[in-house]
């Protein structure tokens, strides 16, 4: 059950390259569609989640991307992770999930799950430092994934595409500049992309944006420059795309019912 003195803890969001995470309580319900697979684990009791009119009832989830779900965790802290872009985690995490419908699947064998409990609660208690935090649960997760299933394969043009999309992500590269950065036609790559990270390339592109928002905040930023900074077109962009992909504004993530303090990824 949720200790009553973390009622009014703000929450702890850390964004890495790979993965971001964030522990804490958040308003109910939050309905967003994650451009990326994303793990739920509950911190406390087990909390429902609401795809396409059913309620599933449990103590975490493994959403794949762009599925748009409904959580109400109540008064219980949940730890979010979103796992990498191009589904290799997603892939190799299934083995320790049942299937649901929709692509939802809950946890049946999550190896070392009082481990991530301990690893999480004691995150959301007292934040780490990012680089140990991210070797921490980058082992747990590493040994679930051993466990449960082989490495997937990588679209090596995927991958490119990727790295082209992260190193200009303040510009919109349209896709058929894209498909010849990497020697492939446009359809194709459209194909591959989808197949390979489970959303359109322009999904990604604003998924990506977002991290690179977190990057801008932790350094100081305030909301409007963050966002102008990670390629938003203005402010009102920046809080529609946030909302959509993480269910909740800015403002509501960073000030008001969340508090959301981010632990840069820079020592």
């Amino acid at each position: 059950m949720l200790i009553q003195p973390f009622l009014h803890k703000p929450a702890f969001m850390y964004p890495w390259e790979k993965r971001t995470l964030f522990i804490g309580r958040l308003p109910e319900p939050v309905t967003a569609a994650y451009g990326a697979a994303t793990l739920v684990i509950s911190l406390g009791d087990p909390i429902d989640l609401k795809v396409g009119g059913r309620i599933i009832h449990s103590g975490s989830f493994l959403i794949p991307a762009g599925v748009r779900v409904s959580i109400n965790a109540g008064l219980q802290p949940v730890a979010i992770c979103h796992l990498d872009v191009l589904g290799d985690d997603y892939k190799r995490f299934q083995g320790c999930f049942q299937y649901q419908g929709r692509g939802i699947t809950v946890s049946h064998d999550l190896h070392d799950a009082a481990d991530f409990h301990a690893l999480l609660n004691q995150l959301y208690r007292q934040p780490g430092a990012s680089a140990v935090t991210y070797t921490q649960l980058d082992g747990l997760l590493e040994y679930s994934f051993n466990r449960a299933g082989n490495p997937s394969r990588i679209d090596p043009l995927v991958q490119e595409a990727v790295d082209h999309i992260k190193q200009n992500y303040q510009d919109n590269i349209p896709v058929e500049e894209l498909a010849q950065r990497v020697n492939v036609s446009t359809p194709t790559l459209i194909r591959k992309f989808k197949q390979q990270s489970g959303v359109p390339i322009r999904r990604f592109r604003l998924w990506h944006r977002i991290y690179e928002s977190m990057i801008f905040i932790s350094a100081g930023q305030n909301l409007t420059d963050a966002a102008l900074s990670a390629g938003f077109s203005d402010s009102s962009h920046y809080t529609h795309t946030l909302h959509a992909m993480w269910g909740v504004s800015p403002s509501n993530l960073f000030a008001r019912d969340i508090r959301a303090e981010i632990v840069p990824p820079q020592e």
